[in-house]
């Protein structure tokens, strides 16, 4: 365990769960990742970044040189359905661009309050659809994300399904929201582990991300959702985080239906702890793996 794991560690239960404690309610999120943007979006000079439109759905399009433009990753942000932008996951997103060695569009979709679901969700499906447009094949396309990028990874893949789609190559989801009714143990035993957030959270989020639909719903909590003819998909998560069983419970039901599943859980990390790669030997080593899994999947 590095020192700086333990020194991020301590800013971040004093930066953000102290203020969860005070006030549980997921809409702080916005505020808070919006701090972020100035120092996160910083790229290096050998990255260029473009800004697009992926059908109607904003996004940047990272590359580095010598990269390939037959081949994409779909990267969706996380940020509770209610914050985050391309610009707060760049430490994240530049590096797979350049590991990786294909161009990552990360998009911007709607967000809630504002916009409900299943706004976000069909903005990343328009958005995948306008890579297939592009003609850039399904088997060469990875689609990631993290949080509630990770819902929304698995909830899309649901929906390629249902709309007789191609599925991706592969997933990669970072400490995805899987099940809405709180249902994992680990939401509440890891309750006082987890350095950003506390339980109560959980109850301010639906009535504000989905409010009326059933916490159930497959494109709301993919964990019960048909996961049949699922592409290869790695999950990564802390194992002190009360997010944890939403991917081992997942991970699990994916495995029972017959897909190819890679599972890690890191030891002392906090949730989404790739972010902080600028800083982080933990993030860079754990980026290393998602650039491995993407490499033997990519077409």
């Amino acid at each position: 365990m590095s020192l700086q794991l333990t020194l991020i560690n301590l800013l971040i239960r004093w930066q953000v769960k102290r203020k969860f404690r005070k006030n549980p309610d997921v809409n702080l999120l916005r505020p808070l990742m919006k701090q972020m943007e100035p120092r996160a979006s910083k790229l290096p000079q050998d990255i260029s970044v473009e800004y697009l439109n992926l059908g109607t759905v904003p996004a940047e399009r990272l590359t580095a040189p010598g990269g390939r433009d037959d081949a994409a990753f779909l990267y969706i942000h996380g940020g509770g359905f209610v914050a985050g932008s391309p610009l707060t996951h760049r430490p994240l997103t530049w590096r797979l661009a350049k590991d990786i060695g294909l161009p990552v569009y990360a998009i911007d979709y709607r967000l809630a309050p504002e916009h409900c679901f299943p706004a976000g969700l069909d903005d990343c499906v328009t958005a995948y659809k306008a890579l297939l447009d592009k003609g850039i094949p399904a088997k060469s396309i990875l689609v990631g994300g993290d949080s509630a990028g990770g819902n929304l990874t698995l909830a899309l893949t649901l929906r390629l399904k249902a709309e007789g789609l191609p599925v991706p190559a592969a997933l990669i989801c970072l400490s995805p929201a899987t099940d809405m009714t709180g249902g994992g143990e680990s939401h509440r035993a890891n309750a006082e582990s987890d350095a950003m957030f506390v339980p109560e959270m959980v109850g301010s989020l639906m009535p504000v991300y989905c409010p009326g639909v059933d916490e159930r719903d497959p494109f709301v909590s993919p964990l019960f959702g048909d996961v049949t003819g699922f592409p290869p998909t790695l999950f990564q998560a802390g194992e002190g985080e009360m997010l944890r069983d939403d991917s081992v419970r997942m991970a699990a039901a994916l495995k029972a239906a017959g897909v190819e599943t890679s599972i890690e859980i890191w030891p002392k990390v906090w949730h989404v702890w790739q972010l902080n790669a600028d800083m982080l030997p933990e993030a860079r080593e754990a980026i290393t793996h998602i650039v491995r899994f993407a490499r033997q999947h990519v077409a």
